[in-house]
């Protein structure tokens, strides 16, 4: 699917018919921001011609749009660069399948235009493109503009899910020293995956727009590179939030096995405590159990034997209670 803005003798044209935007092309447009969804990974025979034949894009950044991989990427060609970065958009299982929430956006940028392909609906360009059509002067004012919007929404997605991260790890910090569960640990796995796949993407992508930032970029106007250098700053900035939440994800599972065995230790000190109380009863009715004729017989009686038996075990648990309750074992 292809749709395009761009300005015609001076008036804003939207088209999605990919003969109709060769055609305007060829006629000398002013600004064109061209996006193209694959379906199916595949291209149309009109969006391959108006790539290979209208643009005169090289076959190796066409075939690198079909098959996309988690690497960014920049090439400098005769009249336009190409390249390739990663963003974020969220889907509702990401915490279990969060590969798939992550996507790759190839682009050709030259004088006069910006082609966008991908393989699948980005919410945030259809929000630009509408932008676009509803103040083109502004939104397109320049393709520096257009192309900063585009790459700062990309960055921003990443801040965006480290907010969903912070959200989730605060919970379970409350969880974790609440109530430590077999769940919370999950979870706590789950967001580590996440932070780990975001660090493996994110660390490379700022090679892709350092390339904007150079002063001989033949793309840039000079007043622009400010903007880009603010787009690599970002990006850097959103490196050591990843690593941050990683080395946070590592005190979290460490506050979850303290946890873990805070807990144990309180289970461990109430049966000692009881095994401890217990054993002065088993003493005196391992005593009295055997079968012999015990010297209180002749002073108590049989039956007061067995109160004097019962009264120490009584004594002896009351005693060792006050003796604990002192200590501050329980």
């Amino acid at each position: 699917m292809i749709r395009a803005i761009y300005f015609k003798n001076g008036t804003v044209v939207t088209e999605c018919d990919a003969l109709k935007v060769a055609q305007d092309y060829n006629n000398k447009l002013d600004l064109a921001w061209i996006d193209i969804t694959l379906e199916n990974h595949e291209l149309t025979h009109q969006e391959t011609n108006l790539l290979s034949e209208t643009f005169h894009f090289h076959e190796m950044s066409i075939e690198d749009c079909l098959f996309p991989q988690y690497y960014p990427k920049i090439e400098e060609f005769e009249n336009y660069a190409f390249g390739a970065i990663h963003g974020i958009q969220l889907k509702p299982n990401y915490y279990q399948e969060f590969e798939d929430s992550i996507y790759e956006l190839n682009f050709f940028v030259g004088k006069g235009f910006l082609v966008t392909v991908h393989t699948e609906e980005l919410f945030f360009l259809e929000t630009l493109f509408e932008r676009a059509k509803a103040r083109p002067q502004v939104e397109m004012k320049s393709l520096e503009n257009l192309l900063y919007n585009v790459f700062n929404k990309v960055v921003s997605s990443y801040e965006f899910t480290l907010e969903k991260i912070d959200d989730k790890m605060e919970n379970l910090e409350d969880k974790v020293l609440e109530e430590p569960e077999a769940e919370s640990m999950e979870d706590i796995l789950d967001t580590k995956k996440v932070v780990f796949a975001m660090r493996k993407i994110a660390e490379s992508q700022q090679s892709s727009y350092v390339y904007f930032t150079r002063a001989n970029n033949n793309l840039i106007a000079r007043e622009y590179l400010v903007y880009f250098r603010d787009i690599y700053t970002q990006c850097a900035r959103m490196n050591q939030a990843i690593i941050m939440r990683s080395q946070m994800i590592v005190s979290l599972i460490e506050v979850y096995m303290s946890s873990v065995t805070v807990k144990l230790t309180e289970v461990m000190k109430f049966l000692t405590v009881i095994a401890t109380i217990v054993m002065p009863v088993l003493i005196v009715s391992g005593y009295y159990g055997m079968n012999v004729i015990f010297p209180e017989y002749s002073f108590f009686g049989q039956k007061g034997s067995w109160f004097f038996a019962i009264g120490i075990m009584l004594v002896t648990i009351i005693a060792m209670l006050i003796y604990f309750k002192k200590k501050k074992w329980f």
